[in-house]
């Protein structure tokens, strides 16, 4: 069962340079120490936040509406096969609630898919991440849980993902906070904005249920929980005007 290969093309407020910069951090991921490759991860996400905020308050003197549309990017699935992984799907839409974007399930003819629905910019971010992050947690889950059942390996896996989320969402409260009031004032309406047009967008054209809640081994779960830990996602604090 392996990730698509596509990615979604950039357009002209994709920001390539901030993509190189993310993917250049991401490239630590190949280093054997789980701190150096994690560190790395958390700055990619700090740096993906500070330029969609920035994004927001340039945005607000240049253009009324965004020229990069939401998509439902069906062909361009994130991961494809006969019986998708519960800790995959979770990921999917903990990544795609950090950065601006929807992730479903989409049954097909002999197989199903995890799309992801947003603007090809948010998209490409997810992307990079999601690669990075499903080897990582495959890494841990093999570290820790030598002579486990599949089962046990599942239940782990969600609770690294469960961990992330936490931090993430601590993550973006951060880079929130470090904004001045005036540039406060531009980038909450266009956060509601954006999330009113995804939300309208998912309303309009997906027919999507509600999700099932997931029932797991409780003490792998607390494991996963735990082994985050060797993630080591720092808090965003840094000195004034240097990029993560």
């Amino acid at each position: 069962m392996a990730a698509s290969a596509n990615r979604p093309q950039r357009d002209s407020r994709a920001a390539p340079a901030a993509l190189d910069r993310v993917r250049k951090l991401l490239a630590l991921a190949a280093s054997p120490n789980p701190h150096e490759a994690a560190l790395a991860a958390f700055r990619a996400q700090a740096l993906i936040e500070k330029h969609r905020l920035q994004a927001w308050i340039d945005a607000e003197q240049a253009e009324a509406e965004d020229p990069d549309p939401i998509v439902d990017a069906r062909d361009e699935p994130l991961e494809v096969g006969r019986r998708l992984r519960r800790w995959k799907i979770a990921l999917a839409t903990t990544l795609a609630d950090a950065n601006g974007c929807v992730a479903y399930t989409l049954g097909r003819s002999n197989d199903s898919a995890i799309v992801l629905v947003g603007r090809s910019r948010d998209r490409a971010m997810v992307l990079e991440l999601w690669h990075w992050l499903v080897r990582r947690i495959e890494w841990l889950s093999a570290t820790h849980g030598a002579g486990h059942t599949k089962k046990w390996h599942e239940a782990f896996r969600i609770g690294v993902v469960d961990a992330v989320a936490e931090r993430l969402k601590e993550g973006t409260a951060e880079a929130t906070a470090a904004l001045e009031t005036a540039a406060l004032v531009v980038v909450e309406p266009a956060r509601a904005a954006h999330r009113e047009a995804l939300d309208c967008f998912v309303a309009n054209h997906l027919r999507l249920g509600a999700g099932r809640t997931l029932r797991v081994n409780a003490e792998a779960w607390a494991r996963g929980k735990g082994a985050s830990g060797d993630l080591e996602l720092p808090r965003l604090s840094r000195p004034e005007g240097r990029d993560p």
